[in-house]
């Protein structure tokens, strides 16, 4: 099932622009109108939807642009602030934590998602809400939810969300029947065979969001222990712990071609480092001509690199128990 999901990308993100559009013209006056802030609310998989349009954001003047992963509601998230929070099961305690600090504080808040609490609390506390179109899982759902900002940003008049949404269909469409195939990540497969454990590198400001997402899809998908770190912070501490490693690492190093020229230096000489000490690098292709389809490139080649890699290491790429059973401990110690 989760193939099939990867091969809906472009139509996820076009229903999800759609969506939007519907939203916008039912809820236009709720919403809180030119914000100089922005802040994205969300955990795992329904927070990447943010981080990624966090990085677009950041290069636009005149709006602060924040990711909230914990459950403490920051202070500079006031009332001029416009917050969306995002839970694809609408059951997250973290999220939840935090639209009832929202709603206490009336800060202008849209609630993402497909059902549970959120939107009973969304309802009770009349705050604006959309209910996110079925995905086989959460993870999967990133698609109706990225269409979904690029949509609403459009017409908000904050981004050009239209030209991005038509940039990663085309992209979609373009590289999606060559990545349904086994055979194109059999090279990537047989490199990384037998490790358990991946680095997964992004750069800031560049594949930082994207990357995050490739290490989400890695350890889910695959079942692979893979941990996200930040390029260039990682040349002041990380990479030193390579200098007497017992086991050889692995990194998957993402980044597009649209670099300053010091960051590709900088990206260059951490290379060379890596393979004189015997780390296994794998630098996944940089497909695209635009500064957008490359970085949504990373996003689809990490969707089918991951579960090919759970399919070669006879794992279910659905299931995550692991997660299943900590929210069921979680429930025993009253979390709710």
């Amino acid at each position: 099932m989760m193939i099939k999901e990867f091969l809906l990308w472009s139509q996820k993100l076009r229903n999800g622009f759609q969506l939007a559009q519907d939203f916008y013209t039912s809820h236009s006056g709720r919403i809180l109108k030119s914000p100089k802030k922005i802040a994205f609310v969300g955990m795992g998989g329904s927070g990447i939807a943010g981080r990624i349009i966090k990085t677009f954001l950041d290069s636009k003047e005149g709006i602060t642009c924040f990711v909230v992963d914990s459950t403490k509601l920051p202070a500079y998230i006031d009332s001029s602030t416009l917050v969306f929070v995002v839970s694809y099961s609408g059951n997250t305690w973290e999220s939840l934590d935090v639209l009832n600090q929202l709603a206490e504080k009336f800060v202008p808040t849209v609630v993402l998602a497909h059902g549970g609490k959120a939107i009973e609390i969304a309802e009770a506390k009349n705050l604006p809400f959309v209910i996110m179109p079925s995905s086989v899982t959460p993870r999967s759902a990133l698609g109706d939810t990225l269409g979904f900002f690029l949509g609403l940003f459009d017409k908000m008049a904050i981004m050009d969300g239209k030209h991005k949404l038509d940039a990663f269909v085309k992209h979609a469409e373009l590289y999606i029947p060559k990545f349904a195939e086994p055979a194109y990540f059999k090279d990537f497969l047989n490199i990384v065979e037998g490790f358990d454990f991946f680095h997964v590198w992004g750069v800031s400001g560049d594949t930082d969001a994207f990357a995050y997402r490739a290490q989400t899809q890695f350890n889910e998908n695959s079942k692979v222990h893979s941990v996200y770190s930040a390029f260039p912070e990682l040349n002041h501490n990380l990479i030193n712990g390579f200098a007497a490693c017992k086991e050889r690492p692995c990194v998957l190093f993402f980044h597009s071609e649209f670099l300053p020229l010091n960051l590709s230096m900088a990206v260059e000489a951490t290379c060379e480092i890596l393979r004189e000490y015997d780390v296994v690098l794998y630098k996944p292709p940089v497909l695209g001509n635009t500064f957008e389809s490359q970085l949504f490139n990373v996003i689809l080649w990490s969707d089918f690199a991951s579960y090919y890699l759970g399919k070669a290491r006879g794992v279910s790429v659905e299931d995550v128990k692991l997660i299943e059973s900590l929210k069921s401990k979680q429930k025993q110690k009253g979390l709710k």
